[in-house]
């Protein structure tokens, strides 16, 4: 019977590279990590964190906090006055077809900005990479918006088709009705 040499080794936490033996082949220093937090993938990973933290460095959290929640009132506040003045023009008015316009008019305004919001934002996110990733950031962007207004006009043109094939055979029914009608003498 041999008899054959045991070495256990412990390691800490489990953390590999955080002990030294004289012979595993070479030497593990503490000091020899890397930074993950600085590869092009964590910060995708990250983004929102570490924007966060990009503009909250120089702020004391109070500061931060109050600025946070400035910014979400007064873009309630004028939304909410905005919706409310505009949602009651058409009925100081009396005509549900001028709403309608001014509703058109005021998304005519807002969905190219929408595309313009998204486009920034991209930007901004792909930004941490540099130039090249702020220009893709600013076209997926913009994709995803102008994909979303697609969408939305393509369901509208989908109901108006809809009606519109509602409103001709109700005519072609009404036509025929009244046809019947005058051969026969009988109203239905």
């Amino acid at each position: 019977m041999a008899l054959h040499n045991l070495k256990i080794i412990i390691v800490d936490g489990g953390r590999a590279g955080s002990y030294k033996s004289k012979n595993a082949g070479g030497e593990n220093n503490d000091g020899e990590k890397k930074d993950y937090k600085n590869t092009p993938l964590y910060k995708m990973m990250h983004a929102k964190e570490i924007i966060k933290n990009k503009v909250q460095s120089g702020m004391t959290p109070a500061t931060v906090f109050a600025m946070d929640m400035g910014i979400r009132v007064a873009s309630q506040l004028i939304k909410q006055t905005a919706n409310y003045y505009i949602s009651d023009i058409g009925r100081k008015n009396g005509d549900s077809n001028y709403q309608a316009l001014i509703n058109r008019q005021l998304e005519v305004v807002s969905e190219p900005l929408s595309v313009i919001g998204s486009a920034l934002s991209g930007a901004a996110a792909g930004s941490m990479f540099g130039p090249i990733g702020a220009g893709i950031g600013a076209v997926i962007g913009t994709v995803s918006s102008s994909i979303s207004l697609g969408f939305k006009y393509a369901e509208r043109q989908r109901d108006y088709q809809h009606e519109m094939f509602k409103q001709n055979t109700s005519q072609v029914y009404n036509l025929s009705r009244a046809n019947y009608s005058a051969l026969t003498g009988r109203v239905r």
